[in-house]
């Protein structure tokens, strides 16, 4: 027998709409970045074109998780064999400035900061293009059915969490 991946749900067809992409930063690491701690399970860059006391950071980390089923109402007999796990981490902290073109001295900063935090078990059927799959489902919460406009991000920052057409 021939064990593959069930996703456990069926997306409806949305008509007019094949399939969406979601634009992604054009981050050079290489080119932008320095390291600014690289330990165990972690890694901290820099952005070098950033002014200091408003650096851009990227913090990635990795551990390892003892039960990916904890808090999960899975029935234990349908557990996997083992239950060890990933958990991978993506964090952006920025400082973003408005400045007044009409007045140099004007300035306020605006701290911003997000996360992505995966908990993925430790399974050899799980691929990474699975997991970048699921990294698009994850951010396709942010959007509404069908688009990738900012609407539904406009309506979650006034508290409106609800997609438009539930």
């Amino acid at each position: 027998m021939a064990k593959s991946i069930v996703y456990n749900r069926t997306d409806t067809a949305i008509p007019g709409v094949p399939s969406l992409t979601i634009p992604i930063g054009l981050v050079n690491y290489g080119a932008d970045f320095a390291v600014k701690e690289n330990s165990p399970g972690q890694a901290i860059l820099t952005n070098l074109t950033s002014p200091t006391g408003r650096e851009e950071k990227f913090r990635f980390a990795m551990s390892d998780i003892k039960d990916v089923y904890r808090n999960s109402n899975i029935d234990p007999s349908v557990y996997a064999p083992s239950r060890r796990g990933i958990s991978v981490l993506s964090q952006l902290v920025d400082t973003w400035t408005i400045v007044d073109s009409n007045d140099p001295s004007y300035e306020v900063s605006l701290p911003m900061e997000g996360h992505i935090v995966l908990k993925i078990p430790a399974n050899e059927n799980i691929t990474a293009d699975m997991v970048l799959a699921f990294v698009g489902r994850v951010c396709s919460g942010l959007f509404n059915t069908g688009v990738n406009t900012s609407d539904r991000l406009r309506a979650m920052l006034r508290g409106s969490l609800l997609p438009t057409d539930v």
